[in-house]
């Protein structure tokens, strides 16, 4: 069987679809221009959404960086409180061990609580972050030392700490309590002009 070019152009017309006329030309465009435009508002709308919820992060990661300030701030406060408050019972405690060690009418085992006891006070004391400020021998340094009272020396440089009337220490780097310290000053020089009178 042979098919006449003539069915075969025929049944070629019948496949091809019609050209669409213009106004569903224009209505395509019109579906086709509202996707876009819809398509574009969807992206506005994520990007602001993105941008809101970056700031929001942004914002509770600093509440949170305050508010762990804020506490670290009060814990230290409320450590400084109650270490300088038990400082004059270390002060009176290393009193108590002076007086023991040398007194021959307390047996030695009381001394020797004693020295235990401070120990223990001073270690619980350290881990909270208390250290003693270094005084005797040290160059005298206003923020660390209040001087109380000067001695003339002329085997010392001036303003050298020759002795502590009571110990000083900071907590976490802090000073809470200075020392009280006796300071050296050299001794002035008379003139031997006015000292024999003329």
């Amino acid at each position: 069987m042979q098919l006449k070019t003539e069915d075969v152009s025929a049944s070629k017309t019948e496949q091809q679809p019609a050209p669409p006329d213009e106004e569903t030309q224009e209505n395509v465009q019109d579906e086709l221009l509202e996707a876009v435009k819809q398509k574009q508002e969807s992206e506005r709308k994520a990007a602001e959404y993105l941008d809101r919820l970056k700031r929001l992060q942004a914002e509770m990661e600093n509440v949170q960086k305050i508010t762990r300030r804020q506490v670290q701030e009060v814990t230290l406060q409320a450590s400084e409180r109650l270490l300088t408050k038990l400082l004059p019972s270390l002060d009176a405690l290393q009193q108590a061990v002076n007086a023991a060690s040398g007194n021959s009418l307390l047996p030695d085992e009381t001394a020797v609580g004693l020295r235990m006891l401070q120990k223990q006070l001073t270690e619980i004391l350290q881990s909270e972050g208390l250290e003693e400020i270094a005084a005797v021998g040290k160059q005298l340094d206003p923020e660390l030392h209040e001087v109380v009272g000067y001695v003339e020396s002329d085997e010392k440089p001036e303003n050298i700490v020759v002795d502590e009337i009571r110990k000083g220490y900071t907590l976490n780097g802090k000073v809470i309590r200075p020392s009280l310290v006796v300071v050296s000053k050299i001794p002035k020089k008379t003139d031997p002009t006015q000292a024999s009178g003329l």
